[in-house]
C-alpha cells in the first residue's frame, strides 16, 4: 500500500514532465505531507513526504511544471515543503466577503427559477462566514424545499432560502476565521525566515 502511494507520486510527476507545461494540483495535501515524525506509522508517512520532496527538487528538474497544494490545515504540513523551489508562495484564501458571496449566489441560482421576492443581496448579507460550498448547499436545499411543497418545477421563494439557512450552518465560526488568520500570518513569517536562511547559505 505504501509503495503504491510512493509509486503514484512518482508517476504523477513523471507524467507532468512528459506533457509539460503542466500543473500538478494536490487537494488536501496535509493528508499526504504532514510534518515528518508527527505520526506513529513506522515511517510510512515520512517516506511519502520524502518522495514528494525528491520529486519537487530532485535530480531531474521540474521545467514548466507548476505544483500547487491546497489545505485547510497548513499548521501540520512538513516545514520542508515551504522552502524555496517547493511551495514557496503561500496564498491565504479567506472566506468570501459580501461582494463575493453575492456573486456565488448568482452563479448557483443562474439556472434556478426564482420568485420575484428573492433578494440575493439580503441573502449575501445573512451569510457572513459562509464558504462557497456552504452557499451552494443553501441553494440546493432551497430548491429541494420548493420541490417538496409541490412535486413539480416551481419558482424558489425567499422563504425557501431562509428555511435553508436554518438547516445549513456556516462551516467556519468567527473563532475559526481568527485562527486561520493567525496561522496565515505565522506561516508567512516562517516561510520568509526559511527563504532568508537559504539565501544566506547560498551567498
Amino acid at each position: 500500500m505504501v509503495n503504491q502511494k510512493e509509486k503514484a507520486i512518482r508517476q504523477i510527476f513523471r507524467r507532468a514532465r512528459q506533457v509539460a507545461p503542466a500543473v500538478v494540483f494536490f487537494d488536501e495535501i496535509d493528508s499526504i505531507a504532514p510534518a515528518r515524525g508527527s505520526r506513529f506509522d513506522s515511517g510510512v508517512t515520512d517516506r511519502i513526504v520524502n518522495q514528494l520532496l525528491t520529486e519537487m527538487d530532485g535530480i531531474e528538474p521540474l521545467r514548466r511544471v507548476v505544483v500547487i497544494g491546497a489545505t485547510n490545515r497548513p499548521d501540520i504540513i512538513d516545514p520542508a515543503l515551504l522552502r524555496p523551489g517547493r511551495f514557496d508562495r503561500l496564498i491565504y484564501v479567506p472566506p468570501p466577503d459580501f461582494k463575493a458571496r453575492l456573486e456565488i449566489f448568482k452563479v448557483h441560482t443562474r439556472k434556478m427559477p426564482l420568485a420575484p421576492d428573492v433578494n440575493l443581496e439580503e441573502l449575501a448579507r445573512k451569510t457572513e462566514g459562509y464558504t462557497g460550498a456552504d452557499i451552494a448547499a443553501i441553494c440546493r436545499e432551497a430548491a429541494l424545499l420548493a420541490l417538496r411543497e409541490e412535486f413539480k418545477v416551481r419558482p424558489v421563494q425567499m422563504k425557501h432560502f431562509l428555511e435553508a439557512l436554518k438547516t445549513v450552518p456556516p462551516s467556519l465560526s468567527k473563532e475559526d476565521i481568527e485562527i486561520y488568520d493567525r496561522m496565515a500570518k505565522q506561516l508567512k513569517r516562517i516561510s520568509g525566515t526559511i527563504q532568508r536562511r537559504e539565501s544566506m547559505m547560498i551567498s
